[in-house]
Parts: C-alpha cells; structure tokens; sequence
C-alpha cells in the first residue's frame, strides 16, 4: 500500500505541475518502482523489508531528479508543504528502521506518516489542483 500512497502521490505533481516529458518520465519511473514494489510484496512477504524501505524513501525523493522544472512550476508555498511532507516521511523512516531502540518509536513512526499526509495533501489542494 506504500508503494501506491507514493505513486498516487507523484501523479498530481508529474501530470499537472511537471507536465510534458519530465512529468511523463518521472511517473513513468515511480509507476515502475511501485509495480516491482507490490510484487515484492505480494511474492516474497518479510523477505525483502529493508530493500523496501530503501525503495520508499528513493521514490519518495526521486522528485529531486526533476528538481529544476518542480522550482519553476510550483509556488514556494507547495513547495515547502511538499519538503516538510518528505522530510516528515524520511524522519519517520527512521523511526521505522529502529524498531526497539526508543520507547514508542512505532506510534511516532505512524505519527509522522500522518503528518507527511497531510502535508502533501495541503500542498496538492492548495497549489497544484
């Protein structure tokens, strides 16, 4: 379901703010990172979990490969919303991989997943749709 959060997410940002050919690839490739995601998944449960979340955090900031025409097509203030959503997500990735080092840290990792949420749906509400 991650895999498809982030590809869901990639799709206003590519199709609407991106556009033409950078936006095309750029979903293109994390279409295709989600698809081999989901099959990992599916096919080999627990066996590959640090690739994945090493493949999450890498879709999740594949976007700096479009950095360029994303500081060009979307205003300053989608942008920060968009940032704090990644950071909020890789921070809570942190979390995620140490799984016994802190008190709580499991409801902190989902805790900031929400935020990274709602940050990037305030940033495609307000400035890309």
């Amino acid at each position: 379901a991650i895999y498809v959060l982030i590809a869901g997410t990639y799709t206003p940002f590519s199709l609407i703010t991106l556009k033409g050919n950078t936006g095309i690839i750029l979903l293109s490739a994390v279409w295709i990172f989600t698809l081999t995601g989901v099959i990992l998944k599916l096919w080999f449960t627990g066996k590959y979990d640090r690739l994945s979340t090493l493949m999450y955090l890498f879709m999740g900031w594949m976007v700096l490969f479009a950095i360029k025409p994303l500081l060009i097509n979307l205003a300053a203030h989608g942008l920060y919303w968009l940032l704090a959503g990644g950071v909020s997500y890789t921070v809570g990735a942190l979390f995620y991989s140490i799984q016994t080092s802190i008190k709580y840290n499991h409801a902190i990792f989902h805790v900031l997943v929400l935020l990274g949420s709602l940050c990037h749906f305030i940033s495609i509400y307000y400035w890309v749709l």
